[in-house]
């Protein structure tokens, strides 16, 4: 076998992992726009997909599937205007187990939010969402 055919086999394994590790970032993900009021969501090990949605003023409906093999729910949070203050809590799904799907509906003003799975630590490994509430 020829030596650049080698060296194509030993980087392949490297360059698909690299893929794998950007693709998760946060940074390149585009914002998904809701035309419906309903976002559909799924949840795994530690990811809300969309990461980032923008939707319509007024009665939004969260129907979040869970692809994971952990427990997840999905909680919409609106910071506090310090950043010490606590994030209130507009809505909360159920805990949804593997497979499992889970609903909660919403009013939301115009506004930036966060969604987030609150079950042991989640969010901190990365489980959140943003989600912009404008006029479209």
């Amino acid at each position: 076998m020829p030596r650049a055919m080698w060296v194509f086999r030993l980087a392949l394994p490297t360059l698909a992992v690299s893929g794998a590790l950007l693709a998760g970032c946060g940074g390149g993900s585009k914002t998904v726009v809701d035309r419906d009021g309903i976002l559909r969501l799924t949840l795994d090990e530690y990811r809300i997909v969309p990461e980032r949605i923008a939707v319509a003023p007024g009665r939004i409906h969260i129907v979040a599937r869970n692809a994971g093999r952990l427990t997840h729910n999905v909680v919409v949070e609106r910071r506090g205007g310090t950043s010490a203050a606590s994030p209130v809590v507009l809505a909360r799904t159920a805990t949804a187990h593997a497979g499992q799907t889970v609903t909660a509906s919403v009013d939301l003003r115009p506004g930036t939010y966060r969604l987030v799975c609150t079950i042991a630590n989640h969010e901190n490994l990365g489980q959140y969402a943003t989600l912009y509430v404008r006029r479209q």
